[in-house]
């Protein structure tokens, strides 16, 4: 099956053009720019795009919208009622269906801090999935699985269940997925046994994350040197500078901004973060440093009202969820479209980089770039249209 997205804005990594670009069997296969240089020998005769003979099966018209890679979210807890520890082939599949309407191509279903028999059913059931992809064209597809927890601060725990808390080991997160389908991990650097945790699966390309963490600069710093590369949802759950005994101390949200060894997601929703924290991320950061993410969880495209999360209550009000005594924000109710529209519309990023933080860094670090993320002959045809508001058409 040949498609051809005909006649639109293509965004590629560093530039938009208007053009095409041509899917074969799943793969991209050319690019045409109008007007300039093209990839492949591609031609126009009399209104019909051919190559080599061969005239495509689908022609879709852009008309002049924005032809993009698809989205790339490698946090997603749920939506539509729906929680990833539901663990329901079911649940997932509707977690899946209901991102993918809003441009998400690819995710990571993410688990939280609970029972291990719990998270091991998760795993189970994600894996399960993944063994029979549905439709890429109505779901989005499944990458693996990102273990969010159990080992976390007390301190900085957020909606984090703190009665399953636990300290990292290999065995830990052996037991926790014995499918061998963690493409990322999210942990507190400073727990006993977290660097050694890291150092074992770093060396196997799973991504380590810092996340609800009450470690110093100095120990952010150690912990890159054992594999920690990324920091979860920058700002939210994680120590800050602080002067409790009149000297100022730096912690995780510094050492963010300022190692380039790691990487930083921000929830883009308007809500967990104003303008002027993405501005300053962008700014030290840059567009390949910096990734959009939405942590939704079970109340995502759902009525406002009350939720829960990992055995806690949620209120969820004003676009946005928080544990039910309003002490913590609780994961969110976003979308990848909304992310990026905040990102272009409101903090005034450039459309192709904005685009590039909800996609092809989200590929980079789980080591999958070379196949997604971005319009590149020879990658995934995961192409997504939508307007210049970021509303899919």
């Amino acid at each position: 099956m040949i498609v051809l997205y005909d006649k639109g804005k293509v965004i590629m990594k560093n530039e938009i053009f208007m053009g095409s670009v041509m899917v074969d069997n799943g793969i991209i296969t050319e690019i045409t720019r109008f007007g300039g240089p093209f990839w492949g020998p591609y031609s126009v005769l009399a209104g019909v795009w051919s190559r080599e003979g061969i005239v495509p099966d689908i022609v879709i018209e852009a008309e002049g919208n924005y032809i993009s890679p698809g989205f790339i979210d490698t946090h997603v807890h749920g939506a539509m009622g729906h929680d990833v520890m539901d663990a329901t082939p079911d649940g997932l599949l509707a977690i899946a269906k209901a991102h993918r309407a809003h441009g998400c191509t690819s995710f990571l279903p993410t688990t939280l801090t609970s029972e291990s028999s719990r998270i091991k059913a998760a795993v189970r059931n994600v894996y399960d999935v993944m063994q029979s992809q549905p439709d890429p064209n109505e779901y989005a597809q499944i990458l693996g699985v990102h273990l969010e927890g159990p080992c976390f601060s007390m301190k900085y725990k957020g909606a984090q269940n703190p009665k399953y808390l636990a300290k990292p080991s290999v065995e830990l997160f052996k037991e926790l997925d014995s499918y061998g389908i963690t493409k990322r991990i999210s942990m507190a650097p400073e727990l006993t046994g977290a660097l050694k945790t890291a150092r074992h699966f770093a060396s196997r390309g799973v991504n380590i994350s810092v996340a609800h963490s009450d470690a110093d600069f100095a120990r952010v710093k150690a912990a890159t040197a054992y594999g920690f590369s990324h920091i979860t949802h920058m700002y939210n759950g994680m120590s800050y500078v602080s002067s409790p005994d009149y000297y100022c101390k730096t912690g995780v949200v510094e050492a963010g901004l300022l190692l380039d060894a790691l990487t930083c997601e921000v929830i883009a929703d308007g809500k967990h973060m104003p303008v002027e924290i993405l501005q300053l991320l962008y700014k030290c950061k840059g567009p390949d440093g910096l990734l959009l993410t939405t942590d939704s969880t079970r109340p995502t495209l759902m009525p406002e009202g009350n939720y829960e999360l990992g055995g806690l209550d949620v209120l969820v009000t004003d676009g946005v969820a928080m544990l039910a005594d309003r002490t913590s924000f609780a994961g969110s109710v976003a979308t990848c479209d909304r992310l990026v529209r905040f990102a272009y519309k409101e903090c005034g990023f450039p459309l192709h980089e904005a685009v590039k933080m909800a996609s092809l860094n989200h590929a980079r670090i789980i080591g999958m770039d070379k196949e997604i993320g971005s319009i590149e002959i020879g990658k995934r045809g995961d192409i997504i249209m939508f307007d210049e508001d970021i509303c899919m058409v």
